[in-house]
């Protein structure tokens, strides 16, 4: 009990997020009967008094807590700034010191307004992800793409977010024909070893967590894979 209290203390705002944004997909979800407005308000309450009145440290809400709950939680839907354009977030950033009120108040415009956009842009997202695969990459060709997401800036336009999924796509592209070539690397080496030397190796990685068990299943799975890679030859 005390781990899980400790950890509602340093990540208050995380739970809040989380929680809110709860809510807000709630709201979103088809259901026979209206929402219940009720029932978001005594949710925002619990989280409210939760908060304020839990067994840890309690935090103020105010502006500097809003702030800080608007910027982990932009922060947490799009990390990688793949999706909102600066437009977006200089239609959310009203909301920035507003986050307290709506709490307090039990409104969720912020969260459900974030949402609805988030989900108009990861669908948007899709057509960037076609056209960067459209044409084949030249690999040739010398790029940069920026990883320092924290410090990256949004897409200031939908021509510059379909470049940045392209380079996105590509890298990632790449990544995969780099790790698939160093795995055939690796298989080509594992071949030339004897069982002896992979066995030497095992023993070293396992050190005092070795068995007899593990180590006749090693030797086991090792022949069996050694059989698989030579039937294809024989045949």
């Amino acid at each position: 009990m005390n781990n899980i209290l400790q950890f509602m203390k340093r990540n208050y705002k995380i739970i809040l997020v989380v929680i809110a944004l709860s809510v807000g997909l709630w709201s979103f979800i088809p259901k026979e009967k209206s929402s219940d407005p009720e029932k978001d308000k005594m949710l925002i309450e619990l989280l409210t008094f939760v908060i304020e009145k839990g067994h840890y440290s309690p935090a103020t809400i105010d502006d500097t807590f809003s702030k800080g709950v608007y910027k982990d939680y932009l922060n947490a839907i799009d990390p990688s700034k793949r999706f909102f354009m600066q437009s977006d977030i200089d239609e959310f950033a009203k909301y920035e010191t507003q986050i307290d009120d709506q709490i307090k108040n039990k409104d969720l415009s912020f969260f459900d307004l974030t949402y609805s956009r988030l989900m108009k842009r990861m669908d948007e997202s899709k057509e960037y992800y076609k056209l960067a695969l459209d044409k084949p990459f030249d690999y040739k060709k010398q790029e940069s793409i920026n990883t320092d997401y924290e410090k990256l800036p949004f897409a200031k336009n939908v021509s510059e977010l379909k470049e940045r999924w392209r380079l996105q796509v590509k890298l990632s592209t790449l990544s995969s024909l780099v790790e698939k070539q160093k795995l055939e690397e690796d298989l080509v080496k594992d071949k030339s070893k004897t069982l002896e030397e992979k066995l030497k190796e095992y023993r070293e990685a396992q050190g005092a967590n070795l068995t007899p068990e593990a180590e006749k299943k090693f030797i086991a799975d090792t022949e069996k894979r050694k059989t698989r890679l030579l039937k294809p030859m024989n045949n």
